[in-house]
């Protein structure tokens, strides 16, 4: 019987060793410095990343909603900024996110495009909530955007405006060190 025991209990001192070496991995992943000079309202988070090497694809499915996938290409990178409205704990359907995703060329040193130029990034706009009839990803057809991705910054500066659906955030400003 005592026999028994000493199995399980030298298979938990071996399970609990492996799991300090996958976390001392982790530790080593290096996280690209954002600056923003933009506010974020205070009653939530905003966020921007860069997902480098991945296009961006505009779909639409049959009722005319539009919606994206990311798919890989080494030319290009997707910006995703993203708003999160701070919810309290225990309310259901509460949330409310606002995203504005582009793509851009790797390669592409200075750009600055306005209104329906705008879509030569594929610039969406997503507004996701319990709004009925006030949710969904819409085409960015008016604003304004500069870039310059230099080789040690990408600096985002964009100013736009949504007609279909009411907006919090209209505009970002970032310094991205890589």
């Amino acid at each position: 019987m005592r026999k028994l025991l000493i199995i399980p209990i030298l298979t938990l001192i071996t399970a609990c060793n492996c799991q300090k070496k996958v976390s001392d991995k982790t530790s080593e992943i290096k996280k690209d410095e954002i600056v923003t000079n933009s506010t974020c309202p205070s009653d939530g988070k905003c966020t921007i990343e860069v997902i480098k090497n991945k296009s961006l694809e505009v779909k639409s499915d049959e009722f005319g909603s539009n919606y994206y996938n990311l798919t890989d290409n080494m030319n290009t990178s997707v910006v995703l900024y993203r708003y999160n409205r701070n919810v309290e704990e225990g309310l259901q359907d509460a949330s409310y996110k606002e995203e504005i995703i582009f793509e851009i060329n790797n390669n592409e040193k200075q750009l600055s495009l306005s209104d329906r130029d705008l879509q030569k990034t594929k610039m969406i706009f997503g507004r996701i909530c319990f709004c009925r009839g006030q949710t969904g990803y819409y085409k960015v057809q008016s604003g304004k955007l500069f870039l310059e991705n230099q080789k040690e910054n990408i600096i985002l500066d964009l100013n736009f405006k949504i007609t279909e659906v009411p907006q919090v955030i209209n505009s970002f400003n970032y310094t991205i060190s890589k």
